[in-house]
């Protein structure tokens, strides 16, 4: 005679299984979390520098019209990425600098033109410069 079981088959998965699916799941996390947040923080130093350009920009149409440059962003009608202060340092007749910041994140850019002290992280002048 034979025996059969009269247990009824276990649906699910084991243990062994549950835990070398989440071992994976991990490894992947731990990929793919640096470069994401890389990305994140060069989409973060590309929005500066796009403002800053565009406040490049605003300031030539302003000393264009009024033969000096402003520190005041509202006279010269240019938007900012949201999230982002920017800081017009210096302005005059002859030069301006500014620094722009983002919310939440330690990366910085300035730029400075003319007669305008260098304005760290700006080495050169006409050229933006950023810190990660």
């Amino acid at each position: 005679m034979t025996r059969f079981s009269t247990r009824a088959p276990r649906a699910g998965f084991s243990v062994l299984e549950l835990v070398v699916v989440i071992i994976i799941v991990a490894i992947i996390v731990a990929i793919v979390l640096p470069r994401f947040t890389a990305y994140r923080s060069n989409r973060s130093t590309a929005a500066m520098v796009t403002d800053l350009q565009n406040l490049a920009n605003a300031q030539a149409a302003y000393w264009g019209s009024k033969n000096t440059y402003t520190a005041d962003t509202t006279a010269l009608k240019v938007t900012h990425s949201p999230g982002t202060t920017v800081q017009i340092m210096a302005a005059d007749a002859t030069g301006w600098s500014a620094r722009i910041t983002r919310a939440g994140s330690a990366a910085s850019c300035a730029v400075f033109y003319g007669s305008a002290l260098p304005l760290p992280p700006a080495t050169v002048k006409n050229v933006i410069g950023c810190t990660k």
